[in-house]
Parts: structure tokens; C-alpha cells; sequence
């Protein structure tokens, strides 16, 4: 019966290809005989051979229906596709939420004068590398450093003085009130002295940590205040990247949640840690709370700012049927996927089966009904084969 089946097919598909070919060939040589044929007899002859084509093809598919009601494979061995499988085993399926998060620098400053004063001098440029304590700009100090000698002339002679009334106040020839007048005079001129070396000190500006000079935002000559933005100086060995989730997510979250983390700049970075700290703390207006990783970055290549993506997971399944999520399809009677079936010697054919879909995450798909542990599912290939058609599998 089958050998007859596949025989008739065969024979019934070849005859109507001649038949349409022979077909076609007195149409175009009764073309060029009779040049005065009108439209509408050219429209009725192709309506007429699309009536004899659609009529083949019926007969051709009820044959292959037989086929398949046989178990039998449609296609002949010559022509199976190739095609590669998946015998689903139960694996953990992790579950994650997908957010994004900002990166910020760990130690970042930007650089104020302590005192006022005109900006004498910048000693760094910008994307210069410095260490912390090193000067990287001075104000002009020439009334400071003037009144520094006033000062420091005043305090020698007042503390000759002061020596002078204390030795003669030991041998009580002197008046306690002259020795008093001298002592306070002698510590009012240090005191002095020193509130000008402070103020000297701080007319000069130094970095407040090793970083890279990002920007400069005045330059020499003009006036600078207190926290009067005068340069800004970022440390980029340490970030933060920070994300805002939704208070929804606050039980599956905590400060020990694993993370994977991706930036859409640089493909090829993907990096799983945990989570460095969880907020305590409700945004009001958004109803969020924050999230932070804490990262090395060697080279420098990622920058404060930078939008980097989180998957954090919610939670984890010991043991679940999963299959990619690209396999599965979807037509008007629901979610299906093609697995690979066996047939009669040593053959298989596909089959469509429909599932109900699970929980989704990075590109896998758990499935709640419709496959099992051990079922074959056509992974390459799988966009080119049919129902019933018969397979070759790539071993």
C-alpha cells in the first residue's frame, strides 16, 4: 500500500507537470500564431490552467494525508531535510527582572577654592593624571605673603620684648601689668601670623584624591570664591552603577541577589556578581527603591553616567522543562514548537506540537504542558521543515 501510495504521487505530480508544461507550450505557440487574440481570451486560458494546477495540488496533498495517517513520512529519503535536536532534560531555570542602571564614580570631586582671590596659576591640563595632595592651582597671594613679613617682624621685636619684661618679672623688678601687656601682645602677633599661613595655605589648591582631571571650568586671571566650581577631578578604578526598582519587587530582592550585568556600548562585557547594597528607603514620588552594584573597572573604559543593563534574579526553579525561546512559534490556534518523532526504519519525521508557554528569561522558555523530559525538539532546521515531513538528523 505504501510503495503504491508513493508510486501514485510520484507518477500523478510528474504527469502534471508535463501536463502544465505542454500546456504552457501550446499557449505561447498559439500565441505567436494568432497575434489577434483578445484579453479576455488570455485571461481565461491562465484562469483555466490555475484551476488544473490547484487541482493536482488537491490530489497531491489528500496523498500525503494518506501518508501521514500511515505514520508514514511525506518526503522521500533523497530530500529529507537536515536538521539538529535537543533531548530536553530538567534543568534550573532562573528568573530574572531586567532594568537599567546608571553608572556613577566611587570617588569623584569637583575642586572649590577655600578663599577668595584672583586664579594666578593652573598647573594641570585637562585628562591629566594627579595624586591626591598634589597642587594643581595657587591664587594670588602678594597681599597675604606682605602682610606674612608685616606679621612675622612685628612678632620678633614683641617677643624680645616679652622676654625682656619676663625675666625682669621673675627678679620682681618689673610690674606684673607691664609683663602682662607684653606676654598678650607677643601671642596676639602668632596668633596672627598663623591665621595668615592658614589663609596662604589655602590659596593654594590641591587634588583631594588620585583621579584625572576631567574638566576646567575657569581660568587664570579671573576671580575665584568659595565653591566657585573650579575644576572637577573623577577617580575611575571604582563604580557604582545604581538602578530604581519598583517597590513590587522588594521580596524577591535583597543584597545578596545575583546580578548580571551588560553595558550596550561594549558587547562583549558581561560580568555576574550580587547585589553590594539594597535601600532602605521608599521613593515617595515614583514608589522605587535603589539598588547598587559596586565594580572595578581597569582601563577606565566605563565611564560615570553610562547606562549599563541589570538582570537581576527574582528566583530559581530546581528542575523545569526549558527550551530556547526562539523555537517556539505561534499560529492561530496557539504557542507550538516542532519535535523530531521516530518513524519506520531508523527514520523520523517532525511533528508540530502545541505547548503552553511558562515563565521567560535571557533568551529560555520554561513550558508548562505539551513536551517532557526526553522529547527531541528540532533546533536547526526548525524554520524549514513541515508537519509530517520526514527528517535526516545531524548526528
Amino acid at each position: 500500500m505504501k510503495k503504491e501510495l508513493l508510486y501514485n504521487k510520484s507518477t500523478l505530480f510528474k504527469k502534471a507537470c508535463i501536463f502544465i508544461l505542454l500546456s504552457f507550450s501550446v499557449f505561447i505557440i498559439s500565441c505567436d500564431r494568432d497575434q489577434e487574440q483578445t484579453a479576455d481570451d488570455l485571461r481565461g486560458n491562465i484562469s483555466e490552467l490555475r484551476r488544473q494546477i490547484t487541482g493536482k495540488e488537491r490530489e497531491i496533498t489528500l496523498l500525503e494525508q494518506k501518508l501521514r495517517d500511515m505514520g508514514e513520512p511525506v518526503a522521500a529519503n533523497d530530500a529529507a531535510t537536515r536538521v539538529s535536536v535537543i533531548e530536553l532534560q530538567p534543568q534550573r531555570f532562573n528568573h530574572y527582572l531586567k532594568t537599567a542602571g546608571i553608572v556613577e564614580a566611587v570617588n569623584e570631586a569637583i575642586i572649590s577654592p577655600e578663599a577668595s582671590g584672583q586664579i594666578k596659576q593652573i598647573l594641570v591640563e585637562k585628562g591629566q593624571s594627579v595624586k591626591a595632595g598634589q597642587t594643581v592651582a595657587r591664587l594670588n597671594t602678594s597681599v597675604i605673603e606682605n602682610n606674612i613679613e608685616e606679621v612675622e617682624s612685628s612678632l620678633a621685636l614683641a617677643e624680645t620684648f616679652y622676654e625682656r619684661q619676663k625675666r625682669l618679672y621673675e627678679q620682681e623688678i618689673g610690674s606684673e601689668m607691664q609683663y602682662l601687656e607684653a606676654k598678650n601682645s607677643y601671642k596676639s602677633l602668632q596668633s596672627r601670623l598663623n591665621s595668615l599661613k592658614s589663609q596662604l595655605e589655602m590659596s593654594i589648591i590641591r587634588a583631594p584624591l588620585n583621579g584625572i582631571i576631567d574638566d576646567i571650568f575657569i581660568k587664570e586671571g579671573e576671580l575665584a570664591m568659595p565653591n566657585t566650581r573650579l575644576m572637577q577631578i573623577v577617580n575611575l578604578d571604582d563604580l557604582y552603577v545604581n538602578a530604581d526598582i519598583s517597590e513590587t519587587y522588594l521580596p524577591h530582592i535583597n543584597k545578596n541577589s545575583e546580578v548580571i550585568l551588560r553595558f550596550p556600548v561594549y558587547r562583549d562585557y558581561e560580568k555576574t556578581m550580587h547585589i553590594d547594597r539594597v535601600s532602605n528607603y521608599i521613593n515617595p514620588v515614583n514608589r522605587t527603591f535603589r539598588v547598587q552594584l559596586k565594580i572595578e573597572n581597569p582601563g577606565g573604559k566605563i565611564k560615570p553616567n553610562m547606562v549599563g543593563n541589570m538582570s537581576i534574579m527574582k528566583f530559581d526553579v530546581d528542575s523545569a522543562v526549558v527550551i530556547p525561546s526562539v523555537l517556539i512559534r505561534q499560529d492561530i490556534q496557539g504557542h507550538y514548537v516542532y519535535v523530531a518523532k521516530p518513524g519506520k526504519h531508523e527514520s523520523y519525521f517532525a511533528k508540530k506540537r502545541y505547548i503552553e508557554r511558562g515563565l521567560s528569561s535571557e533568551g529560555k522558555t520554561t513550558i508548562k504542558e505539551g513536551l517532557k523530559a526526553g522529547d527531541l525538539v528540532i533546533d536547526k532546521g526548525s524554520n524549514r521543515v513541515q508537519d509530517g515531513e520526514q527528517i535526516d538528523l545531524i548526528k
